[in-house]
């Protein structure tokens, strides 16, 4: 829950930092001295004026639904007029809604077009996101879209709402106070940005049940780092095999031991590790790396995992064992009792005694294999 909360806070306050905050400082300060020039150029002004700020917020909406953090910075190429149109299709699709339920009101009568217009109203957030992922006019101006919409954002598109209404009870409370007028135009274009990152940040956060890809994601994320860390883990085995290949023998394993202790000795690594270095051709590397993969997953209580290790590895070796008399018998007792591997077992008992001559679990193994064969 707390993680929901403050990655709200940060959609919310997004347009604060890096380019946006920028942007709200220039264009504010533009569109009040457009204010002040007179009806016919400050008017024209003021257009220009909206739609490159429009086609920022979309930008920054595209931003935001693939992952960035970051707002962008305002580039010379989104002030081209050919290049970014989703703002005049907005534009478009009000003029329908308006278009519309001006036909229901003079067709089926007011109240009628009053539910319309409600609805619609409450549904302009879903055809925005529909046109700020899909860039097409004939999709965005489908109100089944904008239902489905709604539905894939889910609690999310509630509070949506609920911004741009808080954002719109400000604006009016303000709008009492004897501001700057470049301080009221940027508090109003700082809402309207934070409405596109909060809508953008809604589809981030529902981008699974939307099925949208994000360009930066905790998972992605997370999915350069294992590729990053599997091309290292790579390298270090792919030196650790010309040294073995050279003869030097002793630096081959330190290369290995220097990597399993870099990351801890993890049981996963050594059984990342076990299969590749027994393709080698020389037994000795997997035989001892088996051996403390083997302790690794005695000393973790991993039991099962540890007999199925002694297992798979007899399969290809007979005379594998592991390394300490402890650890044999206990690997051998675990396949003798629920584990259901008495062949296991009698292996590993087998030449116990002269394996590890004079040890005191000697007594012990050889009453389990007796055991076994009574």
């Amino acid at each position: 829950m707390h993680n929901w909360q403050s990655n709200v806070i940060r959609h919310l306050l997004r347009p604060a930092r890096g380019g946006a905050a920028a942007v709200l400082i220039v264009f504010a300060v533009l569109l009040a001295i457009a204010s002040k020039a007179g009806l016919i150029r400050g008017l024209v002004i003021t257009v220009f004026l909206a739609s490159w700020f429009f086609k920022y917020a979309y930008v920054l909406f595209d931003h935001t639904v693939r992952g960035f953090d970051e707002p962008p910075v305002l580039d010379i190429q989104m002030l081209n007029p050919l290049d970014e149109q989703r703002p005049l299709a907005q534009v478009v699709i009000l003029a329908l809604i308006y278009v519309a339920v001006t036909y229901l009101k003079n067709t089926l009568g007011s109240a009628v077009a009053a539910v319309v217009a409600v609805a619609a109203i409450l549904l302009i957030p879903a055809s925005v996101a529909v046109l700020g992922l899909e860039s097409n006019i004939i999709k965005a101006a489908n109100p089944v879209a904008w239902v489905r919409m709604v539905v894939g954002l889910g609690p999310m598109y509630l509070l949506v709402l609920m911004v741009i209404a808080g954002y719109g009870l400000l604006i009016a409370i303000l709008g009492w106070w004897e501001l700057w007028l470049a301080v009221q135009i940027a508090i109003f274009l700082f809402g309207v940005l934070s409405v596109f990152s909060v809508l953008g940040g809604a589809l981030y956060e529902r981008r699974h049940e939307l099925g949208l890809e994000a360009w930066a994601s905790p998972e992605l994320i997370e999915e350069r780092r294992k590729a990053q860390e599997l091309r290292q883990s790579e390298n270090e085995v792919t030196e650790a095999y010309g040294q073995m290949r050279a003869g030097s023998h002793t630096q081959a394993w330190a290369t290995l031991q220097t990597w399993l202790s870099s990351r801890g000795h993890a049981a996963d690594d050594y059984r990342w590790l076990c299969p590749r270095v027994a393709a080698w051709g020389d037994p000795r590397y997997v035989t001892r790396l088996t051996e403390e993969y083997v302790d690794r997953l005695l000393a973790l209580k991993r039991n099962g995992e540890a007999l199925d290790v002694v297992a798979a590895r007899l399969t290809e070796d007979p005379g594998f064992r592991p390394k300490s008399a402890v650890a044999t018998l206990q690997i051998a007792r675990f396949a003798a009792g629920g584990a259901g591997k008495p062949q296991v077992a009698r292996a590993l008992l087998a030449d116990f005694a002269s394996r590890f001559a004079g040890d005191r679990s000697v007594p012990a193994a050889s009453a389990l294999a007796r055991e076994m064969e009574s």
